[in-house]
Order: C-alpha cells, then structure tokens, then sequence
C-alpha cells in the first residue's frame, strides 16, 4: 500500500527545501560536482535488491534494469563534469571603462529554486527519482522535491534513500532532497501551484503534463513546467530507400515499434510512405515481423489497459485496416502488437490518427501522391522525432519537405530509428508542444541542467562579495566572456 503523503508534510517538505536553497545558492560548482558523483557512487553500490525489486514492479527484464542503472550512474558522472566546468554558469564580466555609463557589469546564472520532479513509469531509474531530472536540478542549485511514481513506489524508495544518504554524508541540509509518495492528483496540484516552488520537471502523458502546465500558468507568479508528454514521431520514407530495403526497413521499424514493448516516447508510431510496389514489399515484410513478435507484460495494469483502450479506437476510425497483429495469445497484461494502415486524407481529417498510443501500435500512412506526404508533414504537431528514411538523393528531391520537417520536431534522423537516447551534449530530447511544453530545453544529456537556471547581473560590487565564478582571481579557473572575449584567466594578473 502507498503511503499518502499529507499536506501538513508537504509543507514542511517544501519550508525545508527553501532554507535548503539559500545554503544551495552558495555552493561552488566544484562542490555541487563532488556531491553528484557521490550519488553515482551511492547507486552504483547498491545491490541486487535494486533490480530485483525493480523487477517486480515494472515487469522489466533485468538486463535492461542492469543498463538502465548503468545509465543512471553515468547521467550523475556526466552533469556533474559538466556542472564542475562551469559551462552553465555562463559568466559574463563586462569591466569599468570610462565610455561606460554603468561601471563594471558581471553576469551569472543561479539555480532557479525548489523544483518538484514527477517520477516517470518507463524508467524506473533513470527518469524517476533518481534520475536526469533531479540530477541536472541539484547540479543547477537547485533542491528537488521527488513525487515518486506510484507504478514503483519501493525502488523509488531505494533511490530516495541513496539520495538522502549522500546529502548526510555531506552534512548537507535536509531539504536539498525530499521524497514525497502518493497516488491522487492532488498531490501534484498542491506542489505545482505552491508559492515557494520555482520549476517543475516532468515526463509522462500529454493530460498530466498539460495540467501541471496549466496549473503552474494560472499562479499569481506563474512557473515553468517543463513537460516531455510523448509523440508519435513519424517516419518518412522515401522512393529510393524502399525500392533498395523494403524488407531491410520492415525489420528496423519493427523492431524499434516493438522495443520494450513500445513502451517509449520515442517509439515509431507513424510511418509515411507512397503507395506503390517498394511500399506493398515493405507492408508484407513488416506483416511476418510482427506476427512473430511474442507479447511481453507492459509496465503496470494502467498502462496496459490505456494501451488496449487506445488501440482499440484507432483501428476501428473509418479508413484504418488492420494489415498485422501479433499470433501469439496474451495473458495478464502482456501487450500485443498491432499495424494498422490508412491513407494520407484520413490521416490528416482524422485527429484521432496522430494521437500517441503509448505501445507497440503503428500506423502505415499510404500516400498517393508526393503532395499528400507534404500535406501530413504540414498537418503534424509537434514531435520529440521526425525520421527521413531516405537516400541523400531522396533529400535532394524533398529538400522543401526536409525544411518542414525541421520545424516539427526536436530531433531529425536521417536513416535509422528513434527509439534510444544518447546522454551526450548534442541531445535534444524535446521538440515543439504538445511533445514538450517548451522546446527551448532538451530533458537528456547535460544541457538538462540550463534548465532549472536563471542570469542575475551584479553592478559595481566589490570583488570580495561576488560569487566565485565572478571572481577578478578566477578562482574556479573556468572560461569566461571578459569584454566580449573568451578569457580563462585571472583579471588581477592581466591588469598588472
């Protein structure tokens, strides 16, 4: 049974991570780096309880659970460098001159304050509580207050307190990470809308992002949500590339359709192609792929019956055949795979088409004309992924198409499938709304940290009261914008 945390506890949660802010605000970089490979050593070290727990609440196979833990880790090693080089601090120091109206001019980015981190279902570690979310927020500066995923509430619980051991060991202040479990909505509602909480970091549905969203805008002093809510992410594949891998393109889709049991937000939903012979090769390869593919347990009972339910209704909308199915008979919450195909005006009339169904279900878009793929690419929302299957001849034909394309999503693939991410700086995971609520930021790789940051501008301060990374000595020996040059070193030195 999951404990409801109660309002009375919130709030002390939340009093404690504010007091835990100022203490955050004046920590070095250095300091924030060393804490963060703390945590990483922390998880590293725990046990087989961990995954085997993990296991049994997410039904996920321990091998994946083993390199999920092995990308934890590495999402805390890899901010924490990251952090420690002082790459988000953006310091910027404009010196006194006598044409300057305003003196000496010194900029840095500070964490925002408290931010609350919603848990996700799909990753258990690394996008829960303990992973690039509250990882990239600390290394900001700023506390996080964890609402724990109910679908995995005692490793949750094994994070937490991995978590909560590093900040004892530091001597650090309790409220620099708090733990909160509960099932009802209202939990998310009363810490989204509290007025010492300054960023909220979450992944999941589009309706329970887009009500955090809301809810944070209607505050008298309105916060960002930052919300990853899943897309469909198309795939257009071209004349070229299916008249040379038909059958070779039906495995990739497949397999990355059925990967995890379609359980991520990068999942291949969609596939656009023309319709013709390499298009009918393509349909009958993916046919066998799928019907061999054996139904495996979805996260948790709610997602399973969400799949099903969603399912459902996009194969019945008018001008959708079933073209394949997996054979095999399900049993408790196994998810079967389905392909269904429809053509490009039903697609497009039909907004129920293009809605994400969080599993392995796909949709062949059969287009009868090149004008009607571009009719689809125009119509698209906004995507975590866009594919090109495609020659580089394919791209020199649809270069106009390619240009939209970009518009629509956060990352664009040129061959290949989208499902996995990489956690490297050159990341972007997030796209234009709905896939996130701000396509600004990416929620992977160590770029996750610009978003819990905010510059404030010192003027005219002595040198002994400004923060380190401002410092004339430059005593974090970080690179810095020093009158509009890039300069590593120390002022006092230069200027003697």
């Amino acid at each position: 049974m999951i404990v409801e945390t109660s309002k009375e506890n919130m709030e002390i949660r939340i009093q404690r991570a504010t007091e835990a802010y100022q203490f955050l605000k004046n920590t070095t970089i250095k300091e924030r780096a060393a804490f963060m490979n703390a945590v990483a050593d922390q998880i590293e070290a725990l046990g087989e309880e961990l995954l085997t727990t993990a296991h049994a609440e997410t039904s996920l196979p321990l091998a994946r659970l083993t390199g999920e833990k092995a990308r934890t880790t590495g999402q805390w090693r890899a901010y924490a460098k990251a952090v420690a080089s002082g790459i988000y601090g953006e310091p910027r120091i404009d010196l006194a001159k006598a044409d300057k109206q305003k003196g000496d001019l010194r900029k840095y980015n500070i964490g925002i304050g408290p931010v609350v981190v919603f848990g996700a279902s799909n990753f258990p570690f690394a996008f829960s509580t303990a992973g690039g979310d509250t990882a990239s927020a600390i290394g900001a500066g700023c506390p996080v207050i964890v609402k724990a995923h109910p679908a995995h509430p005692q490793t949750s619980q094994i994070m937490a307190d991995a978590i909560t051991a590093v900040v004892e060991q530091f001597g650090w202040p309790e409220g620099v990470f708090s733990h909160i479990t509960g099932a009802s909505h209202e939990i998310g509602t009363y810490l989204t809308q509290h007025k010492d909480i300054h960023a909220v970091a979450f992944t999941g549905s589009f309706g329970g992002g887009k009500a955090l969203f809301d809810i944070a805008n209607r505050r008298e002093n309105p916060i960002p949500v930052f919300a990853e809510m899943g897309s469909i992410n198309p795939v257009f594949a071209f004349e070229h590339i299916l008249e040379n891998k038909a059958e070779e393109l039906a495995k990739e889709y497949a397999s990355s359709l059925t990967l995890g049991v379609g359980q991520f937000c990068t999942n291949p939903g969609v596939f656009v192609a023309l319709k013709g012979e390499n298009l009918t090769r393509f349909i009958a390869a993916l046919k066998n792929e799928i019907q061999e593919i054996n139904p495996v347990n979805m996260l948790h009972k709610g997602i399973f019956e969400n799949f099903e339910k969603l399912k459902s209704i996009a194969a019945v909308q008018p001008g959708v055949e079933v073209i394949a199915k997996a054979t095999t008979e399900v049993n408790q919450w196994e998810g079967r795979a389905m392909v269904t195909e429809t053509t490009a005006q039903h697609f497009i009339q039909n907004s129920i088409l293009s809605e994400e169904v969080f599993g392995p279900f796909g949709i062949i878009v059969a287009c009868e004309t090149p004008e009607e793929i571009l009719q689809i690419a125009q119509a698209l929302k906004g995507q975590l992924t866009i594919t090109v299957a495609a020659t580089d001849e394919d791209v020199r034909l649809n270069i106009k198409l390619i240009d939209i394309l970009k518009d629509k999503c956060g990352r664009l693939l040129f061959n290949g499938m989208p499902t996995g991410v990489e956690v490297v700086y050159a990341m972007q995971h997030g796209g234009p709304f709905p896939s996130t609520t701000d396509s600004r930021f990416t929620s992977v790789g160590p770029d996750a940290v610009k978003r819990f940051v905010r510059p404030i501008s010192f003027q005219n301060w002595p040198d002994e009261f400004l923060p380190e990374e401002l410092k004339d000595e430059n005593p974090l020996q970080i690179s810095r914008i020093v009158d509009g040059e890039v300069n590593s070193g120390s002022l006092k030195l230069q200027t003697t």
